[in-house]
């Protein structure tokens, strides 16, 4: 008579979640490190001001960071690795920063970058549509480098000026303001004490951006504007003053009746 064998009960499955997030505060832009623990924290208002080829000359396109942007980066210590945080948005920007340790001391920015690709349609007659990269100078960033368990506070900092990789041209204006910033030793998710900037701007800092993504074109319609207007103040100078000379030589001849 032969035996069934014992039926062996499963083995349970065990699952490898990922670690949890440390939440982030509000409005920041964040990277978080494999174990889930905040190492880039910032607080990032932009603009860009793209110059870009199209037939018989150039164009500009004025875009700026929205609300809805979205961030992600690396934070590889224990391979020396620069960390980096990106924040990208639909048309298919994304704006890069990548720090470095400053000594024994500080840290900083070693680079920032801007990823955008003209043959979007945002870049209204473009000719030389593709992905570009537009870079900072090397060494040119030394105004953000600051304390090692400090965050950089600046309402606004110097105009950056960025040149696509390739061809070394000037193709990108960076305009930042009420920049908070912080890579390396942040404690309980939060921004550390804060370092400001030497440099102050007029008033709170914060400048005007122009409207979220157009293009600067030539447009017929100003000049016609401006001539209406300077005929209609040319037409009331003549008739004020006709006005005036009636009403004037008509008291002076009563005047000199009586």
């Amino acid at each position: 008579m032969i035996s069934a064998a014992p039926i062996s009960s499963p083995k349970p499955t065990v699952v490898l979640g990922l670690p949890t997030k440390q939440p982030a505060p509000a409005f920041t832009f964040t990277t978080w490190d494999e174990n889930g623990l905040i190492c880039i924290l910032a607080k990032i208002e932009a603009s860009f001001t793209i110059t870009y080829d199209i037939e018989g000359g150039t164009q500009v396109l004025i875009d700026r960071i929205p609300i809805d942007a979205t961030s992600k980066g690396r934070c590889d210590y224990l391979l020396d690795e620069k960390p980096v945080l990106d924040v990208s948005w639909i048309g298919g920007f994304t704006f890069r920063m990548i720090f470095e340790k400053v000594g024994e001391l500080n840290w900083g920015i070693n680079s920032i970058d801007l990823l955008y690709n003209t043959a979007d349609s945002l870049f209204r007659g473009s000719t030389k549509g593709g992905k570009k990269v537009a870079r900072s100078v090397e060494g040119s960033l030394g105004m953000f480098t600051t304390q090692l368990g400090k965050s950089y506070l600046c309402p606004s900092p110097p105009v950056i000026n960025l040149f696509e990789s390739k061809t070394g041209k000037q193709t990108v204006v960076l305009r930042l303001t009420n920049i908070q910033i912080q890579a390396f030793q942040i404690e309980s998710g939060k921004f550390a004490p804060m370092v400001r900037c030497s440099s102050v701007g007029f008033g709170s800092g914060v400048q005007a951006f122009p409207p979220i993504r157009f293009s600067l074109e030539q447009d017929d319609s100003v000049p016609v504007i401006v001539g209406s207007i300077t005929i209609m103040v040319s037409i009331l100078v003549v008739v004020g003053y006709a006005v005036y000379r009636s009403w004037f030589v008509r008291r002076v001849d009563y005047d000199t009746m009586g």
